[in-house]
């Protein structure tokens, strides 16, 4: 499978993986094209302790460094839907983003929030 990247603007990425473990993210911290659509409703990281990228040559899916998971609500259908997105950094600092994807592995349209992932809140404003 052929990914395709998108040079994104990410200042925060870095402090974001610096956990080393999955984490919610605060509406502040998620990519500008969700933070300001009411429809998506959380947002969460899970750091992968890959190698950073020396060029652009290199991108593929061995050398993802995060993957972001997005909830969505919706008004039509299963009331959850949730997309996957994967961030590649270069050794200069630039991150690259590949998604949607919506093949994961605890399903796209859901009626509820995935047990594990109820921990976590939503309320973060718009």
């Amino acid at each position: 499978m052929t990914w395709s990247w998108k040079l994104i603007n990410q200042a925060k990425f870095e402090k974001l993986q610096s956990t080393e473990q999955m984490q919610p993210l605060d509406r502040k911290e998620w990519p500008p094209w969700a933070s300001g659509n009411p429809n998506f409703s959380a947002a969460w990281i899970t750091p992968m302790n890959e190698t950073i990228l020396t060029s652009t040559k290199q991108l593929s899916t061995s050398t993802v460094i995060a993957s972001v998971d997005m909830e969505r609500t919706s008004t039509k259908g299963t009331p959850l839907r949730y997309y996957r997105y994967f961030y590649a950094k270069m050794i200069d600092g630039r991150v690259f983003q590949a998604g949607p994807f919506k093949n994961i592995e605890y399903k796209h349209h859901r009626n509820d929030r995935p047990a594990w992932l109820a921990a976590y809140s939503t309320t973060s404003p718009v």
